[in-house]
């Protein structure tokens, strides 16, 4: 487009200063081209005026090459001075003159180098617009999804008060984060009325209970109670079961609550472990089975002191409790970066594969296994989540036997 401006210009000045069919005398094209030149709206033209044998009569530049007649094209390889590009226009005038008028198409000194640097920038500005742009975004991505992650994990630890922060934007993350709120509103709505029955059970079934186990206690004390002391006793044996059965309930309810972490303290896991060893031993000793305290590398970790001996102690109790004559128990304690994992290994009957999911329930028993309600291994797993550790069972060696796995964090 802007060779055809230019090519209609300068075929214009050229027929200004010299009109087809006319014969204008050299003096007056001279005059002309050196009057023309002179007037400061053509100071981008360049005009040359020859006569047959090439040589100058007037203008303003000169041409290191013949140029063809009719309109072509000029560079920077032409050595015109202040010229990068342009166009020219070639005509024969009368008496074997030659007139050529030629313009820039390209009026700013280095043209081309500068439009490339002109590109340069230009991409270069989007580019760092569109990674800012896309930096900002993934910050506040970020920041949206850190928040809805410390959430989750505040849920899973047990506490369901926690909900999704909501900025006030109404955009889809806000939305989305409304829909997410609701629904633990839901969740814990729920969950509230199921713990609900169960602690207004098991508290309204102790009371009874209690009463009921202290009745039997006076009647075994009775002097006329002989023929049935033993029937009587064994009445009251199994009303303390009952009442330990609820009580772990409610120790699981109160566990899963999350209420119990606010008395967090650092403590040292090997000293703790040996505590409980020493207490359970004599369970070892009375069923003929061996205790072993493994390797227990000192680490310190927070939680609560007496959660986290019942814990180990369950498990201790559990493995000699369901083990037979002979079994040999081990407990040991690792320490793998931020993490410490206690370990109950013996050489017992073992716990089948598809088995195990039910054992961590509550009641889940195994008939085989011999007396129990189930809720041992739920209340240590219930224990090892509220400090953000996890409880697993697998076997402890090919020969069979079961091997407990609690991580817990430091």
């Amino acid at each position: 487009m802007i060779n055809v401006l230019v090519d209609k210009r300068i075929a214009f000045e050229s027929d200004e200063l010299a009109p087809a069919g006319t014969d204008i005398p050299r003096s007056e094209l001279a005059s002309r081209i050196l009057h023309l030149t002179g007037q400061r709206d053509t100071g981008d033209l360049g005009l040359l005026l020859t006569d047959a044998q090439g040589r100058t009569i007037a203008g303003n530049t000169r041409f290191s090459r013949e140029l063809p007649l009719g309109f072509s094209s000029l560079s920077w390889q032409d050595r015109i001075e202040g010229l990068s590009s342009g166009r020219v226009f070639v005509r024969d005038l009368h008496g074997g003159m030659r007139l050529a008028v030629f313009a820039e198409t390209e009026p700013i000194d280095n043209y081309f180098s500068i439009r490339k640097l002109i590109y340069i920038t230009g991409f270069g500005a989007i580019v760092l617009v569109v990674l800012v742009g896309l930096l900002m975004f993934r910050r506040l991505i970020g920041q949206r999804i850190e928040a809805m992650r410390t959430t989750v994990e505040s849920i899973i630890d047990g506490d369901l008060s926690q909900r999704v922060p909501i900025v006030g934007d109404s955009g889809e993350f806000d939305q989305q984060a409304a829909a997410f709120n609701r629904m633990l509103d839901r969740i814990g709505q729920l969950m509230s009325e199921i713990r609900n029955v169960s602690n207004n059970i098991s508290h309204e079934l102790r009371t009874p209970l209690a009463r009921l186990r202290n009745e039997l206690a006076l009647l075994e004390q009775r002097s006329d109670a002989e023929p049935v002391r033993v029937e009587l006793a064994l009445a009251t044996a199994q009303a303390d079961d009952l009442l330990g059965m609820f009580g772990a309930l409610l120790r699981i309810a109160e566990i899963e609550s999350g209420a119990r972490r606010a008395g967090f303290r650092p403590l040292d896991v090997d000293v703790l472990i040996a505590e409980i060893a020493d207490m359970v031993r004599p369970l070892a000793e009375d069923g003929n089975q061996h205790l072993i305290i493994g390797p227990c590398e000192a680490g310190t970790l927070v939680g609560d002191r007496q959660l986290l001996s019942q814990l180990v102690h369950n498990l201790l109790e559990n493995a000699l409790r369901h083990g037979q004559e002979g079994t040999t128990v081990q407990i040991c304690a690792m320490r793998r970066g931020d993490t410490i994992t206690l370990v109950v290994t013996d050489d017992g009957p073992g716990i089948p594969a598809e088995q195990r999911s039910l054992v961590l329930r509550r009641f889940g028993r195994i008939e085989r296994r011999g007396s129990g309600y189930g809720l041992g291994l739920p209340l240590a797993d219930a224990i090892a989540r509220l400090h953000r550790g996890t409880l697993t069972l697998g076997d402890a060696g090919p020969e069979g036997g079961l091997e407990v796995s609690v991580v817990l964090l430091i």
